[in-house]
C-alpha cells in the first residue's frame, strides 16, 4: 500500500516537472497570464492630415497630403478656415486672393471642395460611409493665392485645412498600439 502511494506521488511529481520545464512550461505560464489580463475593447484611432499656411508675402501656395481609408474607417471630418487680411476693405475677385481645396477619394472622385475668396470661419463637414468609403489612398489638394508681409506683421492671409479619418480598432490592455 505504501509502495502504491509513493508510486502515484512520484508520477504526479514527474508529470508536474516535465510540464513546467521548457516550452511546455512557457505555454502554461502564458495561458495563466492571459487569464489575468483585462479583455480587449473597441477604440478609435485618428489619422490626421493638416495644412496650415500663413502668407508672409504676396504669392501662390500649393499643398496637401494623403491618407489611407480601409474597412475600419467610419468617418472623415474636414475642418476648413480661411482668413484674408483686410477682407472688409479689400474685396477679392477670386483671382487675386483665394483658397481652393479639394478632397478626392481613392477612385479619384471629389468628395468635398471649398473655393473661397472671403473669410471663412471654421467650417466643418463630416463624411460617412454610404454604404462604404472607397478603399485606398485619399488625396487632399490645396491651391491658394494670398498676401502678407513680415516688416510690420500686420497683413497676412491664413488658411487651415484639417482632415481627420476616424478608424475603429481593437485596444488590448498592456499594449500601446491599437489594432
Amino acid at each position: 500500500m505504501m509502495r502504491q502511494h509513493h508510486l502515484s506521488l512520484f508520477l504526479v511529481l514527474a508529470t508536474l516537472m516535465m510540464s513546467s520545464s521548457g516550452c511546455m512550461g512557457l505555454i502554461a505560464a502564458r495561458e495563466s497570464m492571459e487569464g489575468l489580463r483585462d479583455p480587449p475593447e473597441w477604440d478609435y484611432e485618428y489619422n490626421i492630415v493638416e495644412v496650415i499656411h500663413i502668407f508672409e508675402e504676396p504669392g501662390d501656395f500649393e499643398g496637401g497630403g494623403n491618407f489611407t481609408v480601409d474597412e475600419s474607417t467610419i468617418e472623415i471630418c474636414i475642418n476648413f478656415k480661411a482668413k484674408f487680411a483686410f477682407d472688409e476693405f479689400l474685396p477679392s475677385d477670386n483671382i487675386s486672393r483665394y483658397v481652393r481645396a479639394t478632397l478626392a477619394n481613392a477612385d479619384g472622385n471629389i468628395t468635398w471642395s471649398e473655393d473661397v475668396s472671403q473669410d471663412a470661419d471654421p467650417l466643418e463637414k463630416c463624411l460617412e460611409p454610404n454604404p462604404r468609403f472607397a478603399y485606398g489612398e485619399w488625396k487632399l489638394e490645396i491651391n491658394a493665392r494670398g498676401i502678407g508681409e513680415t516688416t510690420f506683421n500686420q497683413v497676412a492671409d491664413l488658411l487651415i485645412v484639417r482632415v481627420t479619418a476616424k478608424n475603429t480598432c481593437m485596444d488590448y490592455p498592456l499594449v500601446d498600439d491599437c489594432f
